[in-house]
């Protein structure tokens, strides 16, 4: 029953939502394998943000213990926004393969620019085939937790190597950088051979900050954005509940965050912002961002305070250099250069902070002042960032922009002309003579237009919700057979029957409470290393490069019997005395 309330609720949200998009991926017993949904709200996010996504997985979120993996961006509010849930039995890369290509048939056919997802190599391999022209990188949480696993007590005991690591994975900014600082790390902690720390040094450009410098991510570096969806998904959520109960509660979250998006909104529209340094380019920031963007654009312009700006080639090439370089890092970079083009329109300097972000960096800002500009560059505004990202159209011109998709149901000219019927309405209301001119205008357009109403054009109200009945029945008719079936749509309990509900396999003994792991952090131990050496498989009292470490003395045993070192009392030749007789004769 479980599989068939799932079904006609999707139904019913297909109903309320013509947009709503829905697939089933069946096996050979007809029980529920993928299954996968992208709102209307979704879909028109993806439109505007789906530049950068996240994508991850979760567990324990429904009574068959099926992984729920989320498709996850960031608006121009810098939120958090849902595109799209799939729920899957396994995470086999067929399975990976069919959920990335359904979700860009259900966006439209859009590939983003960059999608961060975990370690996972059947999920690397997915995205390597069904999107070939997409950026793909690892989350560097992930990355810090096998380190976490990795190095053993230099991690937990050490806080220095600890505090330098974090240093290597969030703050470098260029490939010098980031060279430099590894290897004087690994001199520092001697650990040139350590088998972690070579692996991952050699997929570095998979999560290593500067290669994300010439890539858009949209300030994401991280699928913590998709941990955090998981996170309030499960305050909605309660463990193990039924599938079709999942629906719902998955439905009340996304209607909660589209009100805190309004929110924000609200507060974009109607709030104020303080300006730091009342420049104009900051003003001219205020109105063309949103206020959490502008926040971000602000703290950018009151680091150029932190650098000294020189003038290479007059109006061509600059130099910004960090005011209290000899403080920093000895690998850190302290000058970057920073171009203008010949028409002055764009800045291009070296750390890539704009083609990471798409919000101009503090060493750009510091040249646009001293030009005194007084608006930033067309060519740095992203239009993802900004007040009007969504292109918000009049409701009635909505149906007209190009980039929609299907139209709605109801048409452009059936809506104008309601509208003007029901002022009609309400002005021959007014008195009984306006209600007869009505009645009698009324006869007369009835009359007029019966005999041009017999050629139809197939635009019409009736026409087009014709057309989408016969669409709907014959997506319901269409089977894919590759191993496996896909239904798009199911409608009532009549044609649902042939999808049976997942088994539930009870588990011996007390059911835990821990998180489930992923299958590529499943058989993770904690490794051991020599201390000497740092090498597997031997401990530093074995180790063949201990040399002429001396070795610690053995402790001599003690006898219990005559207190003497050297032996113990099994081999004790003297005698035990036993306990004091007193003798009275």
């Amino acid at each position: 029953m479980d599989a068939v309330k799932t079904m006609e609720i999707l139904s019913e949200m297909k109903a309320n939502d013509p947009d709503f998009n829905y697939t089933v991926q069946v096996d050979e017993e007809s029980r529920i394998k993928t299954l996968m949904w992208v709102t209307s709200r979704g879909f028109d996010q993806y439109r505007c943000f789906g530049d950068a996504i996240t994508f991850d997985t979760t567990y324990r979120t429904n009574l068959y213990d099926m992984p729920f993996g989320l498709f996850v961006g960031v608006n121009n509010h810098f939120q958090s926004i849902i595109f799209g849930g799939a729920m899957m039995r396994d995470e086999k890369e067929d399975t990976f393969k069919w959920i990335v290509r359904e979700f860009i048939r259900m966006v439209g056919g859009k590939h983003p620019q960059t999608i961060l997802t975990n370690q996972a190599r059947a999920m690397e391999l997915a995205i390597e085939v069904e999107l070939p022209n997409t950026v793909h990188r690892w989350c560097k949480w992930h990355v810090l937790k096998k380190a976490n696993e990795s190095m053993g007590v230099l991690w937990s005991k050490n806080s220095n190597f600890k505090m330098e690591f974090h240093k290597l994975v969030h703050h470098m900014i260029t490939e010098e950088e980031f060279g430099a600082g590894w290897q004087d790390m690994l001199e520092k902690y001697n650990l040139r051979k350590h088998p972690f720390l070579t692996q991952i040094y050699e997929v570095q450009h998979k999560w290593a900050k500067p290669y994300f410098r010439g890539v858009f991510c949209a300030k994401m570096n991280s699928t913590q954005r998709s941990e955090s969806a998981n996170h309030l998904l499960k305050g909605y959520v309660p463990s193990g509940c039924p599938m079709h109960l999942f629906l719902k509660q998955f439905e009340k979250l996304q209607f909660d965050r589209e009100s805190e998006e309004s929110f924000q909104e609200k507060s974009t529209l109607l709030s104020g912002v303080s300006l730091r340094l009342n420049l104009p380019i900051e003003r001219h920031a205020s109105k063309v961002y949103t206020r959490a963007m502008f926040e971000k654009f602000d703290e950018e312009l009151y680091k150029c305070g932190t650098h000294v700006l020189d003038e290479i080639v007059p109006r061509k090439i600059y130099k910004s250099t960090h005011i209290d370089a000899a403080a920093r890092e000895k690998w850190s970079k302290v000058e970057f250069k920073i171009e203008v083009n010949d028409d002055e329109s764009f800045f291009s300097c070296e750390c890539g902070t704009f083609e990471h972000s798409g919000l101009v960096c503090c060493h750009a800002l510091q040249v646009m002042v001293f030009f005194r500009l007084s608006k930033i560059p067309e060519k740095h505004i992203m239009k993802r960032w900004t007040r009007d990202a969504r292109d918000v159209l009049p409701a009635y011109l909505v149906r007209y922009q190009r980039d929609r998709g299907p139209p709605s149901s109801d048409t452009f000219r059936h809506h104008t002309m309601y509208m003007k019927a029901l002022e009609c309405v309400l002005l021959g209301d007014s008195n009984v003579k306006c209600y007869d001119v009505f009645m009698a205008m009324m006869k007369e357009v009835q009359a007029a237009l019966v005999p041009l109403s017999s050629d139809k054009d197939g635009m019409g109200l009736a026409e087009r919700e014709q057309q989408n009945q016969l669409l709907v029945q014959n997506e319901q008719e269409t089977l894919e057979l590759q191993g496996c079936a896909t239904r798009s749509h199911c409608d009532g309990e009549s044609s649902c029957s042939v999808i049976v509900g997942q088994q539930k396999k009870r588990p011996r003994g007390r059911p835990t409470t821990s998180r489930d792991k992923a299958l590529y952090e499943e058989h993770l131990k904690r490794l051991q290393f020599c201390t000497i050496c740092r090498s597997q498989g031997h401990k530093c009292t074995t180790c063949p490069e201990r040399g002429d470490v001396p070795k610690a003395p053995r402790k001599l045993p003690k006898c219990l019997n005559c207190g003497v070192l050297g032996h113990r009392s099994n081999a004790c030749g003297t005698k035990k005395s036993g306990p004091f007789e007193p003798n009275f004769l």
